[in-house]
């Protein structure tokens, strides 16, 4: 697009008058069109993500980390010696594979253990973007495998929900439903535990269930009758038996449908204030009975609901998007389990380690914390600070410095373990653990505001890989339960898959039999700082592998 600008010249005007006239017109023009480009520039800027990593300079406190029972439960699932500081990395494969082949190994089955399994899995964690899956015209909110990691569905703005075959190993689309309701965007999908039916939410007082293989015809459409103005579900979770969905509303309400007698339960998650609920998810596959919320103003809560109290609708809620309920409510007493305490700012996501105890959270404050349930906040320190600390917009404004790199920790966290490194903006980000069967746990996966996946070490707190091929936030990703891919949704309009990519540190050229070539000083530096304990070395018995 361009600027037309037309001169009208009277025939009578000298010269001299009609330059004075195209002259100061044409400064007028050139300064129109001036500060239009600069708004444009401004406007470019704001929608582009900032690409530079933030700089954290305090390193992880693993001082209490170290003796809870997720550090030596993790390190024992990826065979990591149990008494270094430090988990090894420099261990020999070709002589693991060599004692197997000669029926020397530990296993008395003359395989690898499980556990040895894991070892070798880590050795090859995504680290380059492989291709790209899908490229739309719109936002791309959700990306999420089914248990098995036979199905992938993605959730778009354009309200269309896509499901991919992912059980060869390559992705093609079997379905493609277009939903009859969506408000802005799709803003959570789960599977039923089944597998056979999804649930999505959107800027609506209601929760939508349809047919893996169905074309949306026949959606269930659970109305919530939400008293608010403009209701939005951003979190939504089947239970582990599969007849409840659970959802996080901006109203400060936890909804749970039956999806058989379609009854409505509410829980006030926070009866002083109104805030959002960000993140609600079941701490285990075992129980449907416990789950925590997270808020906007970073508290997390533990709820039971075979003890905390609700107020109760019921009525019958049809299919095919129509509804025609009759509700009675009776209000109870609600209270949480445990609260706790210590994220700066709202809490963007939730995910369980699906032992009942430990789960992890992704903040605003630009951190992800484990957190043991078992530890709550004590009531003293409940009401001590009013969160959150800093007033700031993050869907637009710059995050504050503090959060990066914060003085002092919040009175009454009890938080196990926290890291620092990725950008939480625009939107409500999220942050996983690695599959269990495939890694052990050993790693948190999350997206980052510059466009990058960030892959952190658990046990270290370090950063493992940072993954590049994105334009644009990275709201959703998903890790593969047996494979070693991962799925990244982006707000850039891109699905990409990634995988891992051999980089050799050291290059030896060919020019002789067993002749190695010197190390670069930028390569020799990055190998003496590598992170290798050596005194693990001696203690690890398959470190010579």
């Amino acid at each position: 697009m361009g600027n037309n600008i037309v001169y009208e010249i009277d025939e009578g005007d000298d010269f001299n008058d009609v330059d004075e006239i195209l002259g100061e017109q044409l400064s007028l023009a050139v300064g129109t069109v001036m500060s239009q480009l600069e708004h444009l520039e401004r406007i470019s800027t704001l929608e582009r993500p900032t690409t530079q990593m933030p700089v954290i300079r305090k390193k992880p406190d693993l001082r209490t980390f170290r003796h809870t029972m997720l550090y030596k439960e993790i390190k024992a699932l990826c065979a990591l010696p149990a008494n270094s500081n430090r988990p090894s990395e420099r261990w020999s494969l070709t002589r693991g594979l060599l004692k197997r082949e000669n029926g020397i190994a530990a296993h008395p089955a003359g395989s690898f253990t499980p556990n040895q399994q894991r070892r070798i899995a880590n050795l090859f964690v995504p680290n380059n973007k492989e291709e790209r899956l899908m490229s739309l015209e719109a936002k791309v909110f959700t990306c999420k495998f089914n248990k098995d990691g036979s199905k992938l569905v993605t959730a778009c703005q354009d309200s269309i929900i896509r499901i991919f075959d992912s059980s060869k190993g390559t992705y093609h689309r079997i379905n493609r439903i277009i939903t009859d309701i969506c408000n802005w965007s799709i803003l959570d999908v789960d599977f039923s535990p089944c597998g056979q039916y999804l649930a999505y939410s959107t800027w609506s007082d209601a929760f939508f269930v349809l047919p893996v293989n169905n074309d949306g015809r026949d959606m269930q459409f659970h109305n919530l009758n939400a008293e608010h103005t403009r209701s939005g579900i951003f979190s939504l979770r089947f239970s582990p038996c599969g007849q409840n969905i659970i959802g996080g509303c901006n109203n400060s309400l936890i909804y749970m449908v039956d999806r058989e007698t379609h009854a409505v339960r509410m829980i006030n998650a926070e009866r002083n204030h109104k805030t959002d609920i960000n993140a609600v998810s079941f701490v285990s596959d075992q129980d449907s009975n416990i789950f925590v919320s997270g808020c906007n103003d970073g508290v997390l809560k533990l709820w039971d609901l075979r003890c905390a109290g609700s107020s109760m609708r019921g009525g019958h809620s049809s299919g095919s998007g129509s509804s025609n309920n009759r509700y009675s409510s009776s209000t109870a007493r609600q209270t949480p389990v445990g609260v706790f305490k210590g994220h700066l700012d709202g809490i963007t996501y939730i995910d369980p380690r699906n032992d009942g105890h430990y789960i992890l959270t992704n903040s605003k404050d630009q951190s992800i914390k484990i957190w043991d349930l078992r530890m709550t906040t004590p009531n003293n320190k409940l009401n001590k600070v009013k969160l959150p600390l800093i007033q700031w917009d993050y869907r637009w404004d710059t995050v504050p410095r503090e959060y990066y790199n914060p003085k002092a920790t919040l009175e009454g966290d009890v938080s196990v373990m926290t890291y620092r490194g990725h950008r939480v903006t625009k939107s409500l980000l999220r942050a996983k653990f690695s599959p269990a069967l495939q890694t052990g746990q050993r790693y948190i996966y999350t997206g980052c505001g510059t466009g990058r996946i960030i892959i952190y070490d658990v046990l270290t707190g370090q950063i493992k890989e940072a993954i590049e091929g994105h334009k644009d936030i990275v709201r959703d990703l998903s890790w593969h339960p047996v494979r070693s891919e991962i799925v990244s949704s982006s707000w850039d309009s891109h699905v990409n898959l990634n995988t891992f990519k051999h980089n050799p540190l050291l290059k030896r050229p060919s020019t002789g039999p067993g002749y190695q070539g010197s190390l670069r000083r930028s390569l020799r530096i990055a190998h003496q700082n590598a992170v290798i304990d050596d005194d693990a070395e001696e203690d690890d018995p398959e470190a010579t592998w």
